[in-house]
C-alpha cells in the first residue's frame, strides 16, 4: 500500500507537465500566427465606413462576405450612414477617437483636405513602397494627387471627369451635330456652344439649350482662372484669396454670367430651383446640354431619350475638374496592417475595384478595367468606345482635382460663393460688384487662423 502513493504523485505531477507543455506550445503557435490575431487571441476586427446607398448596398455586403472568406481572422464592421449625416458622425467618432478604420476622405462634404489638417490620414507611402502592385496600372496623375510631401495619404479608387453631355434627340430636332469627344478640337469653342444653345431654346416648353452645374470657382478655371493660389491646394489653407489678382476670374464669371442674362440659354437660380421639384432637368428632356460630373454616365442610363458625352468647349489655358475618390485609413487605427490587408482587397483589379466598376458604373482607375468601361459606356451612349477613351484621357489631361477636396473647411467657402453669384446670375449684382464681395467675404471667415 505504502508503494502506490509515490506512483499516485508521479502520475499527477506527469499530468500537470503535459497541460503546461501545451499551454505553452499554444501561446507559441498563437506567436508564430498570420499576425491576424490581438493579444487575447480574437479575431481582429476593423470598421469600414461609407455612405448609404441602395445600389451600392448589395457590393458593400459581397465585399465584406468575400474579404472575411479570404481572411478568416479579420472580421469587418460595415457602418454605413446616410450622406446628410456623414460629416456630423465622423466628426463625433473623431472627438471620441473612434473613427472608422477604412473610409473614402471625400465621402463627405468636409474632403479629403479637412481631414488631413486634423492629422487623421495615415501615411500609406511604407506599405506601397513595400507592395507596388496595389496601385500598378493607375495614371501616376491620379495617384499624385493624394501625395502630401512626398507622402501618400490615400488611394484613388474611381476617377469622374467634368464632361458636356448632350440630348441627342434634341440636338437632332435642331439639326445640329453633335459635339466632338476630342478635346483638341478647336472648333468646339465656348461661342460655338453658346450657339448650339440658342438653337436648342425653346420657351414655349421651357426648354433650356445649356444647364451648367459647376461652381463658380471650376467655371472659372475653364477659362485659366482661380480663386485661390497654388500654395491653398498644396497645404490645404485657403490663404489669401486670388479672385481679384486674376484677371481671368472676371472674364470666366462675365462669360457664365451672359449664359442666363444675355443669351438667356441657361436658367437662372431660382428658374433651376423650380426644375430641379420636377428632377434631373437633363433626365426630364428640359435641357439640350448639360456640364457635370462624370458620375453622369451611370445616372443618365436611365432616360428616356438618346444621349452622349463631349468635350467641353476649347479655351486657351482652360483646366477641368476632376473628383477622384480615394480610399483611406484611419491614422491612430489600432490595426494597421489588418486596415492596409482590407484596402488591398478593395483596389484589386481583379477583385472588389472590378466588381465595383461593375455594380456601379464609375469611372475606373486601372488600365484594365478600362476598357471594358469604354464598351459598356459606348453601348449606353451608342457612341464608339475610341470616343469614350478620348473623353477619359483628355478629360485627366487637363484635370485637376477638385477644389472641395484640396482646400480645408470648403463648406463655408462654397456657401460664401454660391451666395453671391447667385445674386449676380440673377441680375441684382454685376460681375464686378460680385467679385469683390466674395473677396471681403472669404476674408472675414478668417479659415486660416
Amino acid at each position: 500500500m505504502m508503494m502506490k502513493q509515490p506512483v499516485r504523485t508521479s502520475r499527477k505531477l506527469m499530468l500537470i507537465t503535459l497541460v503546461f507543455v501545451m499551454f505553452v506550445f499554444s501561446i507559441v503557435m498563437t506567436g508564430c500566427g498570420s499576425g491576424s490575431k490581438s493579444e487575447d487571441g480574437d479575431a481582429v476586427t476593423i470598421s469600414w465606413l461609407v455612405t448609404s446607398n441602395p445600389a451600392k448596398m448589395p457590393w458593400y455586403e459581397q465585399t465584406v462576405k468575400d474579404f472575411e472568406a479570404k481572411h478568416p481572422n479579420i472580421k469587418v464592421k460595415l457602418m454605413t450612414f446616410p450622406y446628410a449625416q456623414i460629416d456630423q458622425k465622423i466628426q463625433t467618432m473623431i472627438s471620441g477617437k473612434s473613427m472608422a478604420d477604412v473610409w473614402s476622405a471625400n465621402w463627405s462634404q468636409a474632403g479629403f483636405a479637412s481631414f488631413k489638417q486634423l492629422d487623421v490620414l495615415m501615411d500609406l507611402t511604407p506599405y506601397v513602397e513595400k507592395e507596388p502592385n496595389v496601385v500598378k496600372g493607375i495614371d501616376p496623375r491620379l495617384l499624385d494627387i493624394y501625395k502630401m510631401d512626398g507622402k501618400m495619404y490615400g488611394l484613388p479608387m474611381l476617377n469622374y471627369g467634368t464632361f458636356l453631355f448632350y440630348n441627342k434627340d434634341l440636338l437632332d430636332a435642331a439639326g445640329l451635330p453633335y459635339p466632338p469627344a476630342d478635346w483638341e478640337d478647336k472648333s468646339w469653342n465656348w461661342d460655338k456652344m453658346v450657339d448650339y444653345g440658342k438653337k436648342l431654346n425653346d420657351k414655349s416648353k421651357q426648354q433650356y439649350g445649356l444647364l451648367y452645374d459647376e461652381m463658380p470657382n471650376k467655371r472659372a478655371w475653364l477659362f485659366g482662372g482661380d480663386f485661390f493660389s497654388a500654395e491653398a491646394y498644396k497645404t490645404g489653407k485657403m490663404g489669401e484669396p486670388a479672385i481679384l489678382k486674376n484677371p481671368k476670374n472676371m472674364e470666366a464669371m462675365q462669360k457664365n454670367a451672359d449664359l442666363v442674362l444675355k443669351h438667356q440659354i441657361s436658367p437662372n437660380p431660382s428658374q433651376i430651383e423650380a426644375m430641379n421639384q420636377l428632377g434631373n432637368p437633363f433626365m426630364t428632356g428640359k435641357v439640350g446640354m448639360m456640364i457635370g460630373g462624370g458620375w453622369g454616365f451611370q445616372n443618365f442610363k436611365k432616360a428616356e431619350f438618346r444621349w452622349g458625352a463631349a468635350a467641353l468647349p476649347y479655351v486657351e489655358g482652360r483646366q477641368i475638374s476632376l473628383y477622384v475618390d480615394p480610399w483611406n485609413i484611419y491614422k491612430h487605427t489600432k490595426h494597421p496592417k489588418e486596415a492596409w490587408t482590407f484596402v488591398k482587397f478593395l483596389m484589386d483589379p481583379k477583385g472588389a475595384a472590378k466588381t465595383y466598376a461593375e455594380n456601379t458604373g464609375a469611372t475606373p482607375v486601372f488600365d484594365e478595367l478600362l476598357k471594358k468601361w469604354y464598351e459598356d459606356t459606348a453601348k449606353a451612349m451608342e457612341m464608339k468606345p475610341e470616343d469614350v477613351r478620348r473623353l477619359n484621357e483628355g478629360v485627366i489631361q487637363y484635370g485637376r482635382e477638385s477644389d472641395n477636396h484640396l482646400i480645408a473647411k470648403f463648406e463655408s467657402i462654397l456657401k460664401t460663393t454660391n451666395q453671391t453669384m447667385g445674386a449676380v446670375n440673377s441680375g441684382t449684382k454685376s460681375v464686378e460688384e460680385g467679385l469683390k464681395d466674395i473677396d471681403r467675404n472669404l476674408r472675414a471667415l478668417k479659415l486660416n487662423e
